[in-house]
């Protein structure tokens, strides 16, 4: 006697292969998002953004505006998940505004 299994005994066993490739997919594709999306205590984003943004509303008010610009540029490139891109716009904000990074943040960003 030949058993042949007919395809509908076959479908729940490839259902159950495409669904588990599937997941294994989905779970790629949520680890592999940006370092923004996972964890929003980057500190490119989070602490010297933070400094940027005091910093220019402290500055001169010809200074400021410029100053402003750069942090939100900064932000915008944030929000794209491009941190290297946003700490040189918050750092440029930091030097129209004549302040200096502080230093313990920077030395945690380098770990």
């Amino acid at each position: 006697m030949s058993y042949q299994l007919s395809s509908f005994r076959r479908f729940p066993a490839a259902f159950a292969i495409v669904a588990a490739s599937a997941l294994a997919f989905t779970g790629l594709i949520a680890s592999a998002n940006p370092a923004y999306a996972q964890s929003g205590s980057d500190y490119r984003c989070a602490g010297l953004a933070e400094q940027a943004h005091v910093a220019a509303t402290g500055a001169d008010n010809g200074k400021q505006v410029s100053a402003k610009r750069f942090v939100s540029t900064g932000k915008k490139l944030c929000e794209a998940g491009n941190e290297r891109a946003a700490a040189k716009q918050f750092r440029a904000a930091l030097k129209i505004a004549g302040v200096a990074e502080v230093e313990a943040d920077s030395q945690m960003a380098s770990r």
